[in-house]
């Protein structure tokens, strides 16, 4: 593996705060994914992204409240 490349999975590790094995058999577990060899969408943006920040329920309905407004002008 190229020096940069394994250096940027070793910075996504850490950023991550997950084992550099673990970020390894996720890209792997991706590329051999069959849905991706027949060109089927991949709709994991809610796996990918639980969690990744924590919001109140009010803070929720602001922000929804906010976008309303926002598409509506």
């Amino acid at each position: 593996m190229e020096e940069a490349l394994f250096r940027e999975v070793k910075l996504e590790a850490a950023r991550q705060r997950r084992p550099l094995s673990a970020i390894l058999e996720e890209a792997l577990t991706r590329y051999f994914d069959p849905r991706v060899a027949r060109g089927e969408p991949q709709h994991r943006s809610v796996a990918d992204t639980w969690g990744a920040m924590a919001a109140s329920p009010d803070l929720v309905r602001a922000i929804m409240e906010d976008e309303d407004e926002y598409f509506e002008s």
